[in-house]
């Protein structure tokens, strides 16, 4: 029912001028009538018009409300029934994907088209990160344009490939599997949608009712179209330098900056397992070395370098490089757990009004990886900088990882409802619905450095076994 419906509504009342009172509220009730079903007590706003002196306007009000009643009801029982099944497969169908990611201006921040197979992996990539990024990929090869120093960096594709998710078949299988509905019949900026929560997306995602396909995750925007020609084409502007690593290219002498990227590559592992060995100042150094050379595109060296100094004792360099990670990727929506690292430093300084900021917003993904632990697994990551190398038979398992996000809360919760990965189903259901129960109850952060701790055990079976 659009403003339209209303106005031809009103009009037709007489040929008194309706009171603007009645237009308003008629308005008012057609842009939120939705939130209105879903009080329980629709009378008392009845009540209101009915007492009001003026005829005209309670007659105006009462027709609009009969009238949106009867269309939101019909919308109601006539709308299909939404599953998640109907997105994953809508999603099978789907060759190409492009996004579209905006700062907090509404600026584009990053656009990318790729192109899927029928296995669901990805045959073609571009990305375009404005000022300077710029990556192509045509099947066989890789073009690294480098806007700022006028040149191109040719790699074949197996041995560099840039990637949305790493394996989008799988991506799409956790959706059909994990995923929840939070609520159905909303809306996204003004457009009709189901909110969905994708766990190996980390967030909170805004389905079509009608095609089942997403199309916003945070401030990213998601279609489907295929690609204007030229697309996933290497082109080599004019006045660019190029250099070909791609086997059997005819050797170059490569300038300084390039050789300090590559520099850049491996001092980034090597920061990692020195972060892992608790090696914190070497860290910090080789992570500064990095950020400094590459910028654009290294989250997880800001990140992590955050952590390295969280260790050392420097929170405040900690908050502003979890910061940074935040910025970097705010228009992909929130960054839970970089949030809960950020509110950690900040409880850690006594700042507790600000970190409690933090936390309360990642409080609900927290509780909701109780149920669905592949939620989970962002943090997990964040946790251990050599995640990325383990084999997947050596990551944490599904009770594992409910007994590190058990952990988590009770540090910035002090709460403590049991749990016990060796301990029968039965209790463990037990203390994850008091987890739950605590949430839509009271949910009050209290930072509790001291708090007890579950020992992970380093072999823990599955779930359900």
């Amino acid at each position: 029912m659009d403003r339209e419906n209303i106005e031809e509504i009103l009009n037709k009342l007489g040929t008194e001028d309706v009171p603007p009172e009645a237009r308003q509220i008629a308005r008012e009730m057609s842009e939120d009538f939705s939130k209105t079903l879903k009080q329980p007590k629709r009378h008392i706003f009845l009540e209101y018009i009915m007492k009001s002196k003026i005829t005209k306007l309670a007659a105006a009000a009462a027709i609009i409300f009969a009238v949106a009643l009867s269309i939101t009801v019909v919308n109601k029982l006539t709308s299909e029934a939404y599953a998640i099944v109907q997105t994953v497969e809508a999603l099978k169908d789907v060759r190409f994907l492009h996004l579209i990611s905006y700062d907090a201006n509404g600026q584009v921040q990053d656009e990318r088209w790729i192109e899927i197979g029928m296995d669901g992996r990805q045959i073609r990539y571009r990305q375009d990160t404005p000022p300077d990024f710029l990556v192509v990929e045509d099947g066989n090869s890789t073009a690294a344009y480098h806007k700022d120093k006028h040149a191109v960096v040719l790699y074949d594709r197996k041995y560099k490939q840039y990637v949305w998710v790493g394996d989008l078949g799988e991506f799409f299988e956790n959706l059909r599997q994990k995923g929840t509905i939070i609520e159905q019949n909303t809306n996204y900026r003004g457009r009709a949608a189901h909110k969905i929560l994708w766990p190996m997306a980390n967030a909170e995602v805004y389905v079509d009712p009608v095609t089942k396909l997403p199309f916003a995750i945070g401030n990213t925007e998601l279609s489907y179209e295929q690609p204007p020609p030229g697309t996933f084409e290497i082109i080599i502007p004019e006045g660019f330098a190029v250099f070909d690593r791609r086997p059997g290219a005819e050797p170059i002498e490569e300038p300084d900056w390039l050789k300090r990227e590559d520099s850049a590559d491996e001092l980034f592992n090597k920061a990692r397992y020195a972060l892992a060995a608790g090696n914190y100042p070497e860290a910090a150094a080789l992570f500064e070395y990095v950020i400094d050379k590459q910028p654009p595109g290294r989250n997880w060296a800001w990140f992590w370098l955050g952590s390295t100094y969280y260790e050392l004792g420097e929170y405040d360099l900690a908050i502003d490089k979890f910061s940074k990670v935040i910025d970097i990727l705010s228009s992909y929506g929130p960054v839970p757990y970089c949030l809960y690292a950020r509110g950690l430093a900040y409880a850690t300084k006594g700042q507790n009004s600000t970190a409690e900021q933090d936390l309360v917003k990642v409080l609900p993904w927290m509780i909701q990886s109780l149920r669905q632990p592949t939620a989970a697994a962002m943090f997990n990551y964040a946790d251990d900088p050599l995640y990325r190398s383990l084999p997947k038979d050596k990551r944490p398992t599904a009770k594992q990882s409910l007994s590190m996000m058990i952990n988590r809360l009770r540090i910035i919760t002090g709460q403590n409802f049991g749990y016990d990965p060796y301990g029968s189903a039965e209790e463990n259901e037990q203390a994850i619905a008091a987890w739950e129960e605590w949430y839509e109850n009271s949910g009050e952060i209290e930072f509790t450095p001291d708090a007890e701790l579950i020992p992970i055990p380093k072999v823990v079976e599955e779930a359900g076994k």
